[in-house]
């Protein structure tokens, strides 16, 4: 009886967001492109669910791919990986290029790095999916295990339905190369975040009202 209750008070919540694949066709490093696929489907999903359209989105560019190389090429992107510092200022470079010069001033963009599954909730139910990076080498956890060693991904969801589990983080994984050449596309991934809470940076977008700007 008490077991039934405590999975009645748990939760789900899970956002509908357009995947991205670092290894597709015409993606020019592909190897370090996780952190710009992760940004470009961010601005994407604040583009067309968010009613931000002022922001461009997959349709500005001819491909996902076209819009991967721009954010790797100009917000960041780098043949080492993106770190936690150069993906917020990409994605505040990006916005603030994005917005009329009049409209800067009233600083609508907040962008912040935090590791807290309360937060990340909190995020996710209003809306705002939420990068994620996981980082063992520079977390000197080298010899642990860990769901990735260095990986950004896009967090969309939660699910805390298993009692036994823990939270778990619902992700797009910016897909997976195979040994053969091949690739799978960008899918959803179920991670338990107790496990790897100690090597993940989260980051938060939030974009206000502008003034003067339409936002559907």
């Amino acid at each position: 009886m008490v077991r039934t209750l405590m999975r009645t008070i748990q939760s789900k919540h899970q956002l509908k967001v357009e995947p991205y694949t670092q290894w597709e066709p015409g993606v020019s490093s592909p190897g370090s492109a996780c952190g710009p696929a992760t940004m470009a489907a961010l601005m994407e999903y604040w583009h067309t669910h968010n009613g931000r359209r002022f922001i461009p989105g997959t349709g500005h560019f001819v491909s996902k791919a076209a819009h991967i190389n721009y954010i790797y090429s100009h917000h960041g992107g780098a043949p080492w990986g993106m770190s936690v510092r150069g993906f917020t200022r990409g994605v505040e470079a990006y916005l603030k290029a994005a917005l009329p010069y009049k409209e800067r001033r009233h600083k609508p963009v907040r962008v912040s790095a935090f590791n807290g599954m309360e937060r990340y909730k909190a995020e996710i139910d209003a809306a705002r999916p939420v990068a994620v990076k996981f980082d063992k080498w520079f977390s000197f956890r080298w010899r642990e295990s860990y769901a990735y060693d260095y990986h950004w991904v896009l967090g969309i969801g939660y699910d805390e339905t298993d009692i036994e589990t823990g939270p778990v983080l619902i992700v797009q994984d910016n897909g997976i190369r195979h040994k053969s050449g091949g690739f799978t596309p960008g899918k959803e991934r179920r991670i338990p975040y107790q496990p790897n809470q100690e090597i993940i940076t989260m980051v938060a977008l939030n974009i206000a009202g502008v003034p003067g700007i339409p936002q559907v």
